[in-house]
């Protein structure tokens, strides 16, 4: 009996785990495509292009994206896999693309972008979700290996390393930090040894703190993290006005399209500040129904990725921290808690390269949760596959 109830109870983990998964998936992105819609009204006027500007750019990316995400979630990973390495490759190659002369474009002293004539693309975003897809692909080759010795983890954490000095280099030191802590996230799950992250760690401290100080716009923002009223009308302008405009709209919120702090006060607020607007407009109501949807989905993955092994269990997981550390992240610095950052908020943020990141990360984890099979629970549980993380 004791057998068969922890059958039906794993039976209910795993019904139809893509399809929670997709439901809170799309939920999300119609909530934050509302809410840039709201936030960046008054911008657009102001731009003299209209209210529905940036919507309507929004939903001309919306095409492409849902593209990437169905052909991310339907194609079979095993042929994504026979080309995990051109993949890499490639991406690594369009990082070098924003330096070179007429393809690049410089943006508030940064080259991240390229110009693809209709748009600009930033090559960064698509890095993120391939640099965590290269990394579960390799450290599941090496799965009989990479347990006992943190030396078979050295090539493909180079390879990693590689695109994120390019990021850093193109002056995106939050992009550049945020796809490494991503991928090691990978690393973590497939179990290396701790000395690995020891030594990680003991190599990232002395660099990260060279990078900030190296910048006086990166020690500014930092500082300004620090000391609060420190720069009030530069770089803290925008992190304080975000934490007014969160404040001002209570339990229920002024109501859609009614907040009035990002008509002046938050200037270009549909980008990284959009969550800003939508807490001033729905209040604590509407930010605990984007938390709800996002714990949803986190839980129906991490609910599959217990009864899923391999290759998949990294990508899935992998691609779940990306997006989870993104969305922290940007709240974190829209209400004050963290120094301000570049990072967009996936599903909210306005622009198209955020978008397909987040569409191709969305449909990989889709395509990992589907057919994960059915095992039955044994005595001492699920420890034995590889989702765990033995690097103790």
């Amino acid at each position: 009996m004791k057998l068969l109830r922890e059958l039906a109870a794993e039976g209910r983990t795993l019904r139809h785990p893509e399809a929670k998964f997709a439901g809170a998936f799309m939920a999300l992105a119609v909530i934050g495509f509302i809410a840039m819609w709201s936030a960046s009204s008054g911008y657009g006027v102001k731009m003299e292009r209209g209210a529905s500007y940036f919507a309507i750019r929004q939903a001309i990316f919306f095409l492409p994206a849902v593209f990437i995400f169905i052909a991310a979630s339907v194609i079979p990973l095993d042929k994504f896999r026979n080309l995990a390495g051109l993949f890499a490759m490639a991406s690594l190659v369009s990082l070098v693309l924003p330096f070179l002369p007429g393809i690049g474009v410089e943006i508030n002293g940064g080259r991240r972008w390229i110009n693809l004539i209709v748009t600009n693309f930033q090559p960064s975003e698509l890095w993120k979700p391939i640099s965590i897809f290269y990394a579960a692909h390799i450290l599941d080759k090496k799965n009989q290996t990479i347990r006992n010795t943190a030396g078979e983890a050295i090539f493909p954490f180079l390879v990693i390393v590689l695109g994120c000095v390019i990021v850093f280099l193109q002056d995106d030191f939050s992009t550049s930090m945020l796809a490494l802590a991503a991928a090691l996230s990978v690393f973590w799950f497939a179990s290396t040894p701790m000395r690995f992250f020891l030594g990680t760690l003991v190599l990232a401290i002395p660099a990260v703190f060279l990078m900030i100080t190296s910048s006086e716009y990166r020690l500014t923002r930092v500082l300004g993290f620090i000391i609060p009223d420190y720069d009030p009308h530069g770089m803290n302008y925008q992190v304080q006005n975000s934490i007014r405009a969160i404040m001002s709209g209570g339990l229920w919120g002024k109501g859609l399209g009614l907040g009035t702090r990002k008509l002046t006060s938050i200037p270009e607020i549909q980008s990284d500040f959009v969550f800003a607007a939508f807490a001033e407009e729905m209040g604590l109501l509407g930010v605990a129904a984007v938390f709800a949807c996002w714990i949803f989905l986190v839980v129906a993955v991490i609910r599959a990725a217990r009864n899923m092994e391999g290759f998949r269990y990294l990508l899935a997981m992998g691609m779940l921290c990306l997006l989870s550390m993104q969305f922290l992240i940007n709240l974190g610095v829209v209400s004050g808690f963290l120094p301000a950052t570049g990072i967009a908020l996936p599903f909210f943020s306005a622009g198209g390269s955020s978008l397909f990141s987040t569409a191709l990360a969305g449909g990989l984890i889709l395509n990992a949760l589907k057919d994960t099979g059915f095992s039955a629970v044994s005595p001492s549980g699920s420890a034995q596959n590889s989702g765990g993380n033995g690097n103790g």
